[in-house]
C-alpha cells in the first residue's frame, strides 16, 4: 500500500509509440522485440502507476454514518450529466465515498478527458485512480465514431472520498484472456483498487473492482479474493464494484451455446431471467460462496428488487453486442422468448459486500438521467454503513 500525500497525476510520452506497438500482431513478439526493451520500464511505470490528489477535500465533516455509492458509469461519456446528477440527485448528492468505475484518462472517446480528476474535483472530493490498460485504440464496439487521437491513452477504476485517503493500491487480479489480442488492442491487464480512509476514528478498508466480462463464475470469485486479499487491516472493510454476475461464461460462442440450450432444458427459460437477479443461488455460486467464506456479508449491502442493468434486445449497441457472444440461431430464439418482457430484463451484476459496520440502507437508482439523456448503462448503486 502506498500512502498518499498531496497529489500526483500519471503522465507519460508513449503516445508517439502508439502506431509502432500496435503494429504487432503476436503479444510474444512484442515482449521479445527490442522496442520493448528499449521502452518495458515506462511502460510497466504508466501501467502499474497509481494517480491521486489528497487535497481537494481538507476538512471533512465527521459522522457516525457514511454513505458508499458505487456506479459503473461508462467510461465518463456523459461525464458533464454525471456531475450535475451528484450534485442534484437528492440521494448521490449525499455521497461520502464513491467507487467510480471505469474511468477514462485521455481517451479520445471520451474527449480525452481525465474524467476521476475532473468528477473529484467537480464534487470537491479527494481521490485516487489505479489504470488496467494503456488502451492503443479507439475503443470497443459502439466507440469508434470519432477523429480524436488518444493522449495518456488510460482506462481503469477510481475511489473518491470527502475524507482524506491514507493509503492505495493497484491490486493485479488474475487474468482471464490477454486483451493485447482482442478487437480493443490494450496493454495491462485488470485491476482492481483498493485504499484505506478513517471517518470518526475508525478506519476503512475500501475495494473497487470491475470484474471481467469474459469470465466464468470461478473466475468472477478469483478475481474478487484478490482485491479481498489486499485489504489493510481496518475496523471496517467494504467492497464494491461491477462484478459482472451474468450467469454466464462469455469466453466462446460455443461454451456460451451450450450454456444457454443447458439452461433452457433445466430451469427453462423463465428461470434462466429469474436467475439473473439471484445469481447467488445457482450460476454464480461461487464467488458469493467466498464472501461468505471470509466473513463478508452481501444481504442487506444490495437492493434486490432493481437490477443493475439491463439486457435490452430493442437497443441497437445491445444487440451489436449480443452477435459477438451469441449464435444467430440462439439470439433469434432469444428474440422471440424475450416478447413477454417486450425484450428488457434487468441483471443485478453491481454490488456491495462487507463486514465491520452496520447497514442501515441500501438502494439502486434506476436510469440516471440528465436532460432526457442517459448517463451510463448501468445503475449507481448506494449503501449507508453506520459505523458506531
Amino acid at each position: 500500500m502506498k500512502k498518499l500525500e498531496g497529489k500526483h497525476y500519471i503522465s507519460h510520452n508513449l503516445h508517439q509509440y502508439y502506431d509502432k506497438i500496435k503494429s504487432f500482431k503476436k503479444k510474444r513478439t512484442f515482449i521479445n522485440s527490442d522496442f520493448y526493451t528499449s521502452h518495458q520500464q515506462e511502460i510497466e511505470t504508466v501501467i502499474n502507476g497509481l494517480e491521486w490528489d489528497n487535497t481537494l477535500s481538507i476538512n471533512p465533516e465527521q459522522k457516525d454514518e457514511i454513505r458508499v455509492v458505487s456506479w459503473n458509469i461508462e467510461r465518463g461519456k456523459q461525464l458533464n450529466g454525471i456531475i450535475d446528477f451528484f450534485k442534484e440527485d437528492s440521494q448521490l448528492s449525499k455521497a461520502d465515498i464513491i467507487l467510480a468505475i471505469e474511468c477514462d484518462n485521455g481517451m479520445g472517446r471520451t474527449s480525452n478527458r481525465n474524467v476521476a480528476k475532473e468528477l473529484a474535483e467537480a464534487l470537491k472530493m479527494n481521490y485516487c485512480f489505479a489504470p488496467s490498460y494503456l488502451v492503443l485504440g479507439k475503443g470497443a464496439i459502439g466507440e469508434t465514431a470519432h477523429s480524436e487521437q488518444n493522449t495518456v491513452s488510460l482506462h481503469g477504476t477510481a475511489i473518491l472520498s470527502k475524507y482524506p485517503i491514507q493509503m492505495a493500491k493497484g491490486i493485479t487480479v488474475p487474468p482471464v484472456k490477454e486483451v493485447f489480442h482482442s478487437s480493443e488492442k490494450r496493454l495491462g491487464c485488470k485491476k482492481g483498487l483498493v485504499a484505506q480512509v478513517k471517518v470518526n476514528e475508525k478506519t476503512i478498508a475500501l475495494g473497487a473492482i470491475h470484474i471481467d466480462l469474459s469470465s466464468t463464475a470461478n473466475d468472477r470469485s478469483n478475481q474478487l479474493e484478490a482485491v479481498i486479499n489486499g485489504f489493510p487491516e481496518s475496523n471496517i472493510q467494504l467492497v464494491g464494484g461491477d462484478w459482472n454476475t451474468s450467469t454466464f461464461n462469455l469466453r466462446k460462442k460455443g461454451e456460451l451455446a451450450w450454456q444457454v440450450i443447458t439452461k433452457f432444458c433445466t430451469i427453462g427459460f423463465k428461470g434462466a431471467i429469474e436467475n439473473y437477479m439471484t445469481p447467488e443461488l445457482k450460476f454464480d455460486k461461487p464467488i458469493f460462496d467466498m464472501l461468505l467464506q471470509k466473513g463478508y456479508k452481501y444481504n442487506g449491502y444490495n437492493d434486490r428488487q432493481k437490477g443493475s442493468i439491463y439486457f435490452d434486445i430493442n437497443d441497437l449497441l445491445h444487440h451489436e453486442k449480443a452477435t459477438m457472444f451469441v449464435p444467430r440461431f440462439l439470439l433469434n430464439e432469444l428474440e422471440r422468448r424475450l416478447r413477454p418482457w417486450n425484450g428488457c430484463v434487468p441483471l443485478k451484476i453491481d454490488w456491495f459486500a462487507g463486514k465491520g459496520g452496520m447497514v442501515t440502507n441500501s438502494q439502486t437508482i434506476e436510469r440516471p438521467q440528465n436532460n432526457t439523456v442517459q448517463l451510463s448503462d448501468h445503475n449507481p448503486i448506494y449503501v449507508d454503513v453506520k459505523l458506531k
